[in-house]
């Protein structure tokens, strides 16, 4: 397989882990929201921001380094 090819694959792969962190990531915002309407600011409400902030920075760093292997991609 080329190089050219494996960059775009990885690329491809990347944008599957980037959704499914999206759709983690609206799921455990509403979860977390619902939990602060109905006044509960228990342990479970806590985790969800924690949860919220982690998987933030994940997404972050995961998108970050899919605009290197795209930058890489274009001196290939």
């Amino acid at each position: 397989m080329a190089k050219i090819d494996k960059a775009k694959e990885l690329i491809g792969i990347l944008k599957v882990y980037m959704g499914l962190l999206v759709a983690l990531l609206i799921s455990d915002v509403v979860g977390t929201a619902k939990l602060f309407n109905a006044g509960f600011a228990g342990v479970t409400f806590w985790l969800g921001i924690i949860s919220v902030i982690v998987i933030s920075v994940i997404f972050l760093k995961i998108a970050k380094y899919t605009h290197n292997k795209i930058d890489e991609l274009e001196k290939l």
